[in-house]
């Protein structure tokens, strides 16, 4: 019998078993509750013995405690709004293949190229619609395949998960807020174009909420980080390849879509964005600050 038992062993029994700091917060409970107990190392673990006529109720009182405290171990189930995804995509979709037609065509005669890509200095000197246009612009059909494929992917389950058009204008809202920074770090003379910047600030969005609602608990860090990583791998792999490639905006735009979703993790009401009319309302807002931007630069073009 264990050294540190009272003499009367024998009426004393082990109710649990458990390392230095359960054992130590299971004998609080014992306490708490008015239970005489002792808490003594054992061979393999410290060990909680109590008087025999005094074991069953130290048994129950330990077996509720533990069941109002248990955590449920996995992933924490990840809301999402549902319903059709698909309609965003559609119109992601159909708004690049206008602006290129309009680009390459020079649709009633207006540069459109010269009055919506991304010119950094321009851009901080008060031309802000340069922070939405170059999202939809392109020359070239390669780069357009690209944004539209990748795009549509990403987009589609931000739409899935905050609806197809809160989520498009979360797009919308992290992807001008990344040329905005990308202006901040780049020369006065930096110009580029393309919706990449959009494609990286859904993915960044992905990334920040599904951490942030769907992380496993009661997990070794590296478990709960996955998203994280995952996010930076793509990030990695389909950001940094290609001669012309605009790395910053790239960065960029995953960092503002990695706050965005973050924020929205922790303030979006999903209850709230499966009301039609709320998405509805987020919907023409987004598709408005795009039509307006455009139209903002032309005119300021002439």
């Amino acid at each position: 019998m264990l050294a540190n038992m009272p003499e009367q062993a024998d009426a004393w029994i082990a109710i649990a078993r458990a390392d230095e700091r359960r054992s130590a917060e299971l004998s609080l409970v014992l306490t708490a509750r008015g239970i005489e107990h002792q808490r003594v190392p054992g061979p393999t673990a410290w060990e909680l013995w109590v008087p025999t006529e005094q074991a069953e109720q130290a048994a129950a009182e330990l077996a509720q405690y533990r069941l109002e405290n248990a955590k449920p171990v996995g992933w924490r189930e990840l809301e999402s709004v549902g319903g059709d995804a698909w309609p965003g995509v559609y119109a992601y979709v159909g708004i690049l293949l206008v602006t290129y037609i309009c680009i390459g065509d020079s649709v009633l005669g207006l540069d459109w190229l010269g009055a919506g890509r991304f010119e950094a200095g321009s851009l901080l000197h008060g031309e802000l619609w340069r922070a939405v246009t170059p999202l939809t612009a392109h020359i070239e059909l390669a780069h357009l395949a690209g944004n539209v494929g990748f795009g549509a992917f990403f987009g589609y389950f931000v739409g899935y998960y905050l609806g197809r058009g809160a989520g498009w204008l979360a797009i919308l809202a992290a992807a001008a807020s990344g040329n905005v920074m990308s202006a901040l770090v780049e020369a006065p003379s930096h110009r580029s174009i393309g919706a990449s910047t959009a494609v990286f600030a859904a993915l960044g969005i992905l990334t920040a909420y599904t951490w942030r609602r769907g992380f496993l608990r009661e997990t070794p860090w590296r478990g709960r980080i996955a998203p994280i990583i995952a996010g930076l791998g793509l990030l990695a792999f389909t950001g940094t390849a290609g001669e012309n490639t605009d790395l910053t905006a790239h960065l960029m735009g995953f960092v503002a879509g990695f706050g965005c979703g973050a924020l929205l993790a922790r303030f979006a009401n999903i209850e709230v964005l499966r009301r039609p009319h709320v998405q509805t309302a987020c919907a023409v807002v987004a598709l408005a600050v795009v039509a307006g931007a455009w139209l903002w630069g032309l005119w300021a073009a002439g």
